[in-house]
């Protein structure tokens, strides 16, 4: 089964659901997702984010929203923070943001493709995108 980390971003605007997340490769994995046949690894920095964001009014989506589709899906499954991403997020010498990095670590961690419009990101060497 093909497994994907996903950033903030991307993962706010599909659980909004009203538009085309970033590009048909994105959506087409994320609707696969959604149809049992992919794996969307959401970190917990990713969690925290959108706790702040909701906290801060930014986005209607809050943690309790998480946590339920976390809980209630097969398909996505949350990632601690653990000192083994640690690591590897602070072998990614090229993303300077410490969130960003740390999802980043999640990936290269786990060896998967991040899901991110994020143009720092994507243009990581130290991990593969989609």
């Amino acid at each position: 089964m093909n497994r994907y980390v996903i950033d903030t971003q991307i993962l706010v605007r599909h659980i909004f659901g009203d538009e085309p997340v970033f590009n048909p490769s994105v959506d087409k994995v994320l609707l696969d997702a959604d149809r049992g046949k992919g794996l969307i690894i959401i970190s917990a920095v990713v969690g925290f984010e959108i706790a702040y964001l909701h906290e801060k009014g930014r986005i209607p989506i809050s943690a309790r929203d998480l946590n339920e589709l976390i809980s209630g899906a097969a398909n996505y499954i949350e990632e601690p923070v653990t000192m083994d991403i640690i690591e590897a997020a602070f072998e990614i010498s090229d993303i300077p943001e410490l969130h960003d990095r740390l999802i980043a670590g999640t990936a290269k961690y786990l060896n998967s493709p991040i899901l991110t419009n994020d143009q720092v990101i994507r243009k990581s060497r130290f991990i593969s995108c989609l």
